[in-house]
């Protein structure tokens, strides 16, 4: 399996690059192969032979950075309403889609917002990927307002989530249509 980490956040000393680091002790226990792309440094990863695709960023006025969209649309625009609907995606090889970010809003009011960072992971990127692809979503929600002990509790339960291969862990949060 090839697992492809994918950060999205300008500033290398931010959380969100704790964040990134926590995936990556918990890869490395699980002893999964991996490589990490940040997309300020290189906006166009490949994406061949990916198999597993963890998206590490923070929510910005309720939905993915711009960097995060802007490679989104380019690289799979033309699979959802462009030349190429209804070829293989670059996609088409992920059997599991997880994303890790944070939020400055709570829950409920992301709720309210209809959750626009997970509906377009949801709706438009999982069914890009191959049919029954598994999707997982870990947040942090009101960081701005979380003490120092919580966000390391987040940390702990990343790293955690991902020393355990996802198929060990159960992960069943959402599918891509078969």
């Amino acid at each position: 399996m090839d697992t492809l980490v994918v950060q999205v956040h300008p500033l290398e000393d931010s959380f969100n690059a704790a964040v990134l680091d926590a995936v990556i002790r918990g890869l490395h226990r699980a002893r999964v192969q991996h490589r990490v792309v940040r997309l300020y440094d290189d906006p166009q990863p490949s994406l061949s032979g990916v198999s597993e695709l963890i998206v590490v960023y923070p929510t910005w006025w309720g939905g993915q950075p711009a960097r995060l969209l802007a490679w989104l649309q380019q690289t799979l625009g033309p699979y959802v309403d462009g030349p190429k609907v209804g070829k293989a995606s670059p996609l088409s090889g992920v059997r599991h889609l997880a994303v890790v970010t944070t939020h400055g809003s709570s829950k409920l009011m992301n709720l309210a917002q209809g959750e626009p960072g997970l509906q377009t992971l949801k709706r438009v990127v999982l069914p890009l990927c191959a049919p029954g692809a598994q999707f997982e979503w870990l947040s942090l929600y009101k960081i701005d307002r979380t003490t120092e002990s919580q966000r390391r509790e987040f940390l702990e339960e990343v790293e955690a989530r991902f020393a355990t291969p996802h198929s060990e862990a159960g992960v069943t949060s959402a599918t891509a249509p078969s």
